[in-house]
């Protein structure tokens, strides 16, 4: 998870820095414990990559080799409800801490993704966009019985439904106006005209 704010905000957290590098302060532990330690309504932005639960101890190919899927007991699914209330609570902790125009980016598969979405409505959250992400190296289809899991989705949401959110409309007008449908390569999100790679750190809310 990407807490995005000054450092002045962070430095009241009780726990040390994993790493710092001028402004860029990284934190490493369990995401609720370290939002818990912030004070409310002081972030701007969240970028949050939440566990799928895709670990189930079947397997895939990778670069022609049989590999498992299972990434860690993180990543077990404990049972829907088990799961979505880690996802509630989750998401009620950076509720917390946003600021009213605060907005949260969720990234997710099938298998997460609706569950963060029910919670995020249910807490209050305004969604703005849902997003495809286009994977070209998505895993293969070795069943042939669906169609392949070739893209992950990202919720765009604010804290508050009348709050007005931070949108780089200079920036995000150069070339062509980007659509809520994305193809990721190498490691850029999207490109445009120029053709110019974009990191996380010019998505559209970025202040």
């Amino acid at each position: 998870m990407e807490i995005a704010s000054r450092p002045k905000i962070l430095s009241s957290v009780a726990i040390r820095p994993y790493f710092q590098k001028g402004d860029f302060v990284l934190y490493n532990g369990d995401s609720i414990e370290l939002l818990n330690n912030l004070p409310e309504n002081s972030i701007d932005m969240i970028f949050a990559d939440p566990p799928y639960n895709l670990s189930n101890g079947g397997f895939s190919v990778h670069a022609g080799r049989m590999v498992s899927v299972n990434k860690g007991i993180w990543d077990v699914s404990k049972g829907f409800e088990d799961d979505y209330a880690f996802h509630y609570r989750w998401l009620e902790a950076c509720r917390r801490v946003l600021k009213p125009e605060g907005t949260l980016w969720v990234s997710g598969t099938y298998h997460s993704i609706y569950q963060c979405g029910h919670a995020l409505q249910s807490l209050g959250y305004h969604i703005l966009n849902d997003i495809s992400w286009f994977k070209p190296n998505a895993s293969p289809n070795l069943s042939c019985r669906f169609f392949t899991a070739s893209h992950e989705t990202i919720i765009w949401a604010r804290k508050d439904k009348k709050a007005k959110h931070t949108f780089n409309y200079e920036l995000m007008k150069e070339g062509e106006w980007p659509a809520s449908s994305w193809n990721r390569g190498g490691n850029g999100w999207f490109r445009n005209a120029s053709p110019q790679r974009r990191s996380w750190a010019t998505l559209p809310c970025d202040s």
